[in-house]
């Protein structure tokens, strides 16, 4: 098993001390602090500050001081991605740590880790490379004369991500909010803190002026308090549905700015025609990454009725391969769940699809060989139902339906019926055919016969998944404002 020796020996102290406000370390005030529990070995770890409201409220004041009154907002848009391809090129080196980090505080295989950890990486990149041909500005010709449309930085944004891909998914936000002009305050989850300290330290190594990027760790009163600020003027969340409703709602209450991704149920379509011996070695890896616990999972398998049978035990041949296993072995496949209340929830959704009535092909339990951690084997459910539990809400865990129709407008209307539209995807012999069947799924992004991140596409959710996009150019828009100015005279 790993150890805190693992991940700790390259944390400077004001990591493990401080938030960093206004370009400065700044020591934790607050009594309360937040104690880091292995997954994969349930031993305390560390313990870091909390912040308090005194805090939060400094880190406010500091990204709206350097808004109102400091360069960032009134560089060109050559010198902040001049800063930008520095924040990156600190970011590249400290990807080790950040990949190491992810492993430690929320029991993502080290090799998962590893992989995926460079997608966040190139996000820093691509916002740096966007500033060299954007248009922030405009003319169009009007009856009198013309207009110039002028797109400006939408103010102080409070970034706020969860603890599954903390890294990853600040990563959609702070380089298109820096790009855009924008100010921010990264609020840190309490499971997984140290990422943003480390995004902290290398945005202060690669100079960006005081004020531009704070980071504080707070739990949910204080996070509340930071959402409600009259002083920020966007908030970026990536979450719960529950907490994005209160973000929604407190947000609307003072018309501020929301970009609100929530998650999914997200349904892969297998056509007639597929080939299962290329198709589930692309898919399967997406079905449960890191243990179900990723929004996109591809949680619902849709199989012809004429093939069903063999879809099933082709895949549950596929999940019985993976290694579940300590999330330090660069073997492992699947590592533990984050935490006890998270194994006890996902036991739950397994005996809630037992109780209604789906037949298990494979898991449904604990790990076997695992005295310590949170380790459950991954779990595939048949003879599965619509309005069954685990075929309509999000488990965040290593379990998938494989659900059977008739014809492709039923293996649609099935893919369909769901709160949530946030991801999914169609394989089939035909990858125009398969096209065309993902654009009648209402999500807001699919794949077909392959799966792929890309730094300059959108990524964002329809239905409960949530409202606006990140990544790419429409990231970039929203921490924008857009201002129209008529002028007398033909441009």
């Amino acid at each position: 098993m790993g150890t805190m020796a693992a991940f700790t020996v390259d944390l400077p102290d004001e990591l493990l001390h401080c938030f960093y406000t206004g370009g400065r370390w700044i020591p934790g005030t607050s009594t309360r602090r937040v104690t880091l529990v292995s997954p994969a070995t349930e031993e305390e770890m560390l313990s870091l500050p909390l912040a308090n409201g005194v805090e939060v409220a400094r880190a406010v004041a500091a990204a709206r001081a350097a808004f109102d009154s400091g360069p960032w907002p009134r560089m060109s848009a050559a010198e902040r991605a001049g800063y930008l391809q520095r924040f990156a090129d600190e970011i590249r080196a400290r990807l080790g740590l950040l990949a190491r980090l992810w492993t430690a505080q929320v029991g993502a295989p080290l090799r998962f880790a590893e992989g995926l950890i460079h997608a966040g990486e190139s996000r820093f990149d691509h916002f740096a490379q966007l500033l060299d041909d954007y248009a922030f500005s405009e003319r169009r010709s009007t009856a009198r004369g013309h207009a110039r449309i002028v797109r400006e930085p939408v103010g102080v944004a409070a970034l706020i991500a969860p603890w599954n891909a903390t890294f990853n998914i600040f990563a959609h936000k702070i380089p298109a909010a820096l790009a855009a002009g924008c100010t921010v305050v990264l609020k840190s989850p309490v499971e997984s803190p140290l990422d943003a300290l480390v995004i902290a330290q290398a945005a202060d190594a690669a100079g960006l002026p005081p004020g531009v990027l704070n980071v504080i760790t707070a739990d949910t009163r204080e996070s509340a308090q930071l959402v409600e600020s009259q002083a920020v003027d966007k908030i970026s969340f990536t979450g719960s549905v529950p907490t994005g409703r209160r973000i929604a709602e407190a947000a609307a209450r003072r018309m501020a700015r929301t970009t609100l991704e929530l998650g999914g149920k997200s349904a892969a379509i297998l056509l007639d025609d597929v080939d299962l011996s290329t198709a589930l070695p692309a898919l399967t890896p997406f079905t449960m990454p890191f243990s179900g616990q990723i929004c996109f999972s591809q949680t619902r398998i849709l199989a012809p009725l004429g093939r069903l049978t063999e879809v099933a035990e082709a895949y549950t041949s596929s999940v019985r391969a993976l290694r579940v296993g300590d999330p330090w072995d660069p073997a492992t496949d699947l590592g533990p769940v984050l935490n006890a209340r998270q194994y006890q929830r996902v036991l739950g959704y397994v005996e809630a699809g037992r109780r209604e009535g789906a037949r298990l092909l494979t898991g449904g339990g604990r790990s076997a060989g695992f005295d310590r951690g949170h380790y459950l084997d991954p779990t595939v459910f048949t003879d599965v139902t619509p309005e069954m539990t685990i075929a309509r809400e999000e488990i965040f865990g290593p379990v998938v339906t494989v659900q059977g129709y008739q014809d492709v407008d039923e293996a649609v209307r099935l893919a369909n019926d769901t709160d949530f539209g946030l991801s999914g995807s169609v394989f089939g012999a035909d990858a125009e055919r398969a096209f065309e069947v993902a654009l009648r799924v209402n999500t807001g992004h699919l794949a077909v016969n392959g799966f792929e991140i890309s730094p300059n596409v959108p990524f964002g959710g329809r239905k409960l998944s949530g409202l606006g996009r990140e990544g790419g150019p429409e990231g970039l828009e929203s921490f924008l404002e857009t201002k129209a100015v008529f002028m007398p005279t033909a441009p």
